[in-house]
């Protein structure tokens, strides 16, 4: 690793940072803002000396500023490259900067996401992204109205990080109450609960991050909204994530709306991950009617009560914000003031050259990406064999079908030899019918059980020396030209023999 991408260089990036966020040039940051090198000298000792920075000579610190300066504009190619983009409103940004205290819970949380291994390029990325998306939001929308955008990020791309970098930063500068909706299912709610939760809960953090579960109208003491701290000058925050039923929605709007006085206090943030999900109006818009759960997070964005009806008292701030892979239905949806239409912003997502995404793995035509060769494509005769299991005609899996289960197994194998523990599953998807599945299910079944244990071996090795070939380390480092991962950081595949334990 080299010197300058030690912690020890943290704070004099973090100078250097704050100084471009009130835009002066790199030439004057190249100077520390001073007026000749002499006073840069004193100014580079002066900081040694008081404020914890590492000793440094004139070239070092040029060329420490270099490299933040090549770092942002990586950035910016990345945001370019990647279609990085804020579509708003004509209201003007808020003021809000880049939090730079070192116990503030934006650096703390950033910190994380160094020991996960987060390359400093795609950190700057996440910074930047959740500052444009935090300067649309309102501190105080009493006389607005609520503010409502849209956050578009590929899928598997780090959305639930883009996340928690906004309601750390937004925490930093007094939003006091977050809740994130969170899909139909209880048990991966609870999931995203806990590890945001982890996520943002910094010993090193000066603020609290308190998670309450299902949030309802009889809570016990403690719990109640009444009971919590929403004051300006109070060092907790909250949080919550609720699913996207009917119930719970209720429940959570008459919990925040159980003390008006309290709810004066509350400047919330919602984040409605995966935004495109049943939170949609999917009735008959033209004849002005609403499904349920849209109709009560609308209730909610607006202030009104469970039963869509206007309160007399409101939040100090409410904004909303939907995450979201596919836009489409959130942006082509009903528009009026009281939907969810993302009327004040729109912005996208950029992502880190460790990302495999259809560019990645499809390529673009006349663009740099040819594609992985990755992808198998099967003939005419299997798709008609496919087609003869489904419709009760035949009973024994395809060649390829063969092929896919036993590189999924050495798959399998490889991860565990590489110590990963986590559960593994392969999607196999023929068809949207359920009778298919079953009849797929049936076939695959039949070829495991029938065959013996050394027959699939077989199969197995005749694959992975096959595919091994076909995209070596060589190949993936020529068709994936800027993965942002040295050779060091890529496992090579192990030989078939260190497979077999597995």
């Amino acid at each position: 690793m080299c010197e300058f991408e030690t912690l020890a260089y943290d704070k004099p990036r973090s100078w250097i940072r704050e100084k471009r966020y009130e835009e002066k040039s790199w030439e004057e940051i190249k100077l520390a803002c001073k007026a000749d090198q002499s006073l840069l000298e004193v100014f580079l000792k002066n900081q040694a000396e008081d404020n914890g920075w590492p000793t440094m000579t004139i070239h070092q610190w040029e060329v420490l500023v270099d490299r933040q300066h090549k770092a942002e504009m990586e950035t910016k190619w990345y945001e370019e490259q990647t279609g990085a983009a804020m579509l708003q409103d004509e209201n003007e940004n808020n003021e809000v900067t880049i939090p730079f205290g070192q116990d503030t819970a934006w650096q703390t949380y950033k910190q994380l996401l160094k020991n996960k291994g987060f390359k400093p390029t795609t950190i700057e990325t996440i910074e930047r992204s959740t500052l444009r998306i935090l300067r649309r939001l309102s501190y105080d929308t009493t006389k607005l109205g609520p503010v409502k955008g849209l956050v578009i990020g590929n899928v598997q791309s780090g959305k639930t990080a883009n996340m928690a970098a906004l309601m750390s930063m937004a925490a930093d500068w007094g939003w006091n109450m977050f809740i994130v909706l969170s899909g139909t299912i209880d048990n991966l709610r609870k999931q995203t609960q806990s590890r945001l939760f982890e996520d943002l809960n910094q010993s090193a953090c000066r603020l609290q991050w308190r998670s309450i579960d299902y949030l309802k109208k009889k809570m016990s003491p403690g719990n109640r909204a009444q009971d919590l701290s929403f004051d300006s000058r109070s060092k907790t925050r909250y949080f919550t994530v609720c699913l996207k039923n009917k119930t719970r929605l209720k429940d959570l709007i008459q919990w925040l709306q159980y003390s008006p006085s309290t709810q004066a206090s509350m400047r919330i943030l919602v984040i409605d991950d995966e935004a495109d999900q049943a939170g949609i109006n999917t009735a008959n818009i033209t004849a002005n009617e609403q499904s349920q759960i849209n109709k009560l997070i609308c209730s909610l964005v607006n202030g009104k009560n469970e039963k869509n009806i206007e309160i007399e008292e409101h939040y100090k701030a409410m904004n909303y914000v939907g995450y979201t892979a596919t836009p489409y239905a959130n942006v082509l949806n009903e528009s009026s003031p009281e939907s969810l239409y993302p009327s004040n912003f729109i912005s996208t997502l950029s992502v880190s050259k460790e990302y495999f995404g259809p560019q990645q793995i499809f390529g673009i035509e006349g663009g740099d990406y040819q594609g992985l060769d990755v992808i198998t494509t099967i003939s005419g005769d299997e798709v008609i064999e496919i087609s003869e299991i489904h419709n009760g005609l035949r009973y024994e899996i395809t060649e390829s079908m063969k092929d896919a289960l036993c590189w999924f197994i050495c798959g399998v194998c490889c991860l565990r030899l590489w110590d990963y523990k986590k559960p593994i599953s392969m999607l196999i998807h023929t068809s949207q019918k359920t009778s298919h599945h079953d009849r797929i299910a049936s076939a695959i079944n039949s070829w495991l059980v029938d065959n013996s244990k050394e027959t699939i071996i077989k199969h197995c090795k005749f694959v992975w020396s096959r595919e091994i070939k076909k995209l070596s380390l060589t190949k993936f480092r020529e068709q994936y030209f800027d993965y942002d991962k040295n050779e060091q950081e890529i496992n090579d595949y192990p030989s078939f023999d260190k497979l077999l334990k597995q």
